[in-house]
């Protein structure tokens, strides 16, 4: 079976697909991995089941949410024996025989080389903005935020309200109940007012 494949955000654009013989439409994110989408995913299983023969797409860019998803849809495309046509790079992955062309296993070489590439930028970019906010003192380890001394914890609102129940000896539930906040809030209060001698009355 020869099927077509679409994944959109247009409504209108999807709607012209929808009804048509063998059309596979996925009116959704191009952030969604393929194998996640509602139709992405029954192509796959149809493919597993043998019976799919042929896919064709507008573009390979369709085929996942960044370069190594599409590789890893292509890969399994080609392992399962099916012929991927892709119109806007002009792209027919093998020949009338079934064998793979020599043109697409250049072209997923080199494709796999970008896709490695910006993987690796990707983490050194990472890396890179995190030895930055190191040496600015604001990287707690998680994200990147700014490290709250003990004096600015304490000078909020909610925790001097916290606070204040706290050494009046409310329990941490009555005291979350009583403020409006998170029981976790109130224990970490009792915790850091007790590590810094501040629940004496």
């Amino acid at each position: 079976m020869i099927i077509t494949y679409l994944q959109t955000i247009n409504d209108s654009e999807a709607q012209m697909f929808i009804n048509k013989e063998n059309s596979y439409v996925d009116l959704c994110s191009s952030v969604i991995p393929f194998d996640k989408r509602d139709k992405g995913s029954l192509v796959l299983a149809l493919i597993n089941q043998k019976k799919i023969s042929k896919l064709i797409v507008q573009n390979i860019s369709m085929l996942g949410r960044n370069q190594i998803n599409v590789l890893n849809t292509i890969d399994f495309l080609i392992n399962n024996n099916v012929c991927l046509v892709s119109q806007s790079e002009q792209l027919e992955t093998m020949d009338e025989y079934g064998r793979v062309k020599q043109d697409t296993i250049l072209f997923l070489n080199i494709f796999r080389s970008l896709a490695n590439m910006e993987y690796k930028n990707r983490k050194e970019s990472h890396r890179y903005g995190i030895q930055q906010a190191k040496d600015l003192g604001r990287y707690k380890g998680v994200g990147g935020r700014q490290i709250e001394s003990i004096e600015e914890f304490f000078e909020k609102p909610k925790n001097i309200n916290i606070l204040r129940h706290l050494k009046r000896g409310e329990s941490i539930r009555r005291t979350a109940k009583l403020v409006g906040a998170s029981p976790g809030l109130v224990q970490k209060v009792k915790r850091w007012a007790q590590d810094h001698d501040r629940l004496n009355p």
